[in-house]
């Protein structure tokens, strides 16, 4: 082989493997930036979800409105 066949070989290898390093550090932050979308999201619903379920509307009758008459 020749010096300028081994040159494209090497540099053909490097730019695959540099690719595929690359493609995966892309999708490990496309799924880092997905799961902190969703936490995001589904925050404030499971937050009203919780307070509605433990801490239920207990009013009596001093906290009531009086009405007018």
């Amino acid at each position: 082989m020749s010096k300028r066949t081994l040159y494209f070989w090497f540099i053909f290898v490097a730019s695959i493997i540099i690719s595929a390093a690359i493609i995966s550090v892309l999708v490990k932050a496309l799924k880092l930036i997905l799961a902190v979308i969703l936490v995001l999201a589904l925050a404030p619903v499971i937050f009203f979800i919780l307070k509605k379920l433990l801490l239920p509307d207990k009013k009596d009758e001093s906290e009531k409105l009086k009405t007018r008459r």
